[in-house]
């Protein structure tokens, strides 16, 4: 009888196991987590700064990210975050503009780069 106490205390502790460690893959931390919400930038060595929110965001699993200034709201394509790196790109009236950056806890420093140039763009996490 002690040994099969032992056996079904051994089988309920396995099964107890196995279900916390399902339970922690499913409610693991989204990774992008501390990069969505919206970022106050700027985008330097142009003739003008150029000034607004970038928003990001994610639906259905898919990274998005939009640029809202004063000239209108540009939506981001083939967005991505991986160690911290920032890249996405976009068309602008058939040109193609690259970005890339880093985040650094509420900040982010980086570029974008069109037809040969880059412009500096910095951004600040609003809390």
């Amino acid at each position: 009888m002690k040994n099969l106490t032992i056996k079904n205390s051994a089988l309920l502790l396995a099964v107890l196991l196995a279900f916390s460690s399902c339970a922690a893959t499913k409610v693991a931390k989204d990774p992008h987590a501390q990069y969505l919400g919206d970022w106050e930038y700027v985008v330097e060595e142009l003739p003008v700064d150029i000034d607004g929110t970038m928003t990001l965001s994610k639906e259905e699993g898919v990274l998005k990210a939009l640029l809202s200034n004063p000239m209108g709201d540009m939506e981001l394509d083939a967005v991505s975050i991986v160690d911290g790196v920032f890249k996405a790109e976009l068309d602008a009236d058939g040109t193609l503009v690259e970005m890339e950056g880093t985040f650094e806890g509420d900040a982010f420093a980086g570029y974008l780069s069109a037809q040969g140039a880059d412009f500096v763009m910095k951004a600040k996490k609003v809390q």
